[in-house]
């Protein structure tokens, strides 16, 4: 799919502007990247403008919104915006002209039949809402399954599409975790491969040693991974945008945290005892990570529950909030069954 540098572009006469202003200043609030001549006065300043226009309606934008009126048909700079985007409408099959009435002009290059908009009709808050919803089609390409690359991530962080940073973070936990999957679900088989480690003592230390470092892998995801001040130095605080290598960096740190408290338990899984009351408190032991595994899998489930109706649910103006709210804990019956199977090592 190609990539463009802005959503849309209205097409309009200088008539007119007064009127396309208040759909243009709404789509900025609503998120949408906007090409607008007085905001480009900068980059138009010296420029061929017939050149400039022809590049930037024909290659640059996503959308079209030609704001149809006599004033429109008249106009030798709307003329030209016209043809360059009437002449792109032919070569691509998908829709690019969006057009929006301002009266019942007929304007040469567009079908009667095709759908419009009409100012009399629409409130500016619709116009824009509808720009929304047709951007976020096109923006539905980029979902939970698209690989992540350096290319693909770029590409949605040029786009920015409301929402853009959970989407990407939602992403690269879904398929970092869909790696995982078969491993979680030998964890709960209670299966691991055999490591080649032979415990032939009572395993008092090994397995405390174990417990060690599983409260170490938990305590630092809780104070590194999961605080308010990482998660916003990734997404951004308010009205400061997300910084796409934080966030993929983020993702990616979730993963590594599931995956070492599935290889801690399957460490023990695939060591061999001697002692068969060795094996007994270790399989217990085990299942430590029994919710925290859990706890991270339904997270990322309800992320991706989210993710699916993103932009839906931004454009209803609703607030997506993008921590992650994980409580690490064991379940008290499994210590006290775990603490009764050390007394019988020790005896």
């Amino acid at each position: 799919m190609p990539e463009y540098e802005f959503d849309v572009a209205p097409s309009f006469a200088d008539e007119d502007r007064a009127r396309v202003l208040q759909v243009v200043d709404r789509l900025k609030d609503l998120g949408v990247s906007v090409y607008y001549d007085e905001d480009q006065a900068v980059e138009r300043w010296g420029l061929d403008l017939v050149e400039h226009t022809s590049e930037t309606y024909g290659s640059r934008v996503r959308y079209v919104l030609p704001f149809v009126s006599q004033h429109y048909v008249d106009e030798r700079w709307a003329r030209l915006q016209r043809r360059v985007a009437n002449a792109r409408a032919l070569e691509q099959q998908a829709e690019f002209l969006l057009p929006i009435r301002i009266d019942d002009t007929d304007v040469p290059g567009l079908l009667a039949s095709v759908g419009y908009l009409d100012v009399r009709v629409h409130s500016t808050e619709v116009i824009a809402q509808a720009v929304v919803q047709k951007l976020a089609q096109h923006r539905a390409s980029f979902t939970s399954a698209t690989p992540i690359t350096p290319q693909s991530v770029a590409a949605l962080a040029r786009e920015k599409p409301r929402g853009w940073e959970y989407l990407l973070y939602v992403t690269v936990v879904a398929q970092g975790l869909a790696e995982l999957e078969q491993k979680y679900w030998e964890h709960f088989l209670r299966y691991a491969p055999r490591n080649g480690s032979v415990e032939h003592g009572n395993g008092i230390s090994l397995i405390r040693d174990r417990n060690v470092l599983l409260g170490e892998i938990i305590k630092v995801a809780v104070d590194t991974v999961f605080t308010a001040d990482t998660q916003e130095a990734a997404f951004g605080g308010p009205g400061v945008p997300g910084d796409p290598e934080r966030i993929v960096h983020l993702g990616e740190l979730f993963v590594r945290t599931f995956d070492e408290i599935l290889e801690w338990a399957r460490g023990i899984h695939g060591t061999s005892y001697a002692d068969e009351r060795a094996r007994a408190a270790a399989r217990i032991q085990a299942q430590f990570a029994d919710q925290q595994l859990r706890a991270m899998h339904e997270v990322a489930q309800n992320l991706r529950e989210v993710a699916d109706t993103l932009v839906e649910r931004l454009t209803a103006g609703e607030q997506i909030n993008v921590t992650v709210p994980l409580v690490f804990e064991v379940d008290p019956a499994l210590e006290r069954e775990f603490k009764a199977a050390l007394e019988k090592l020790s005896r």
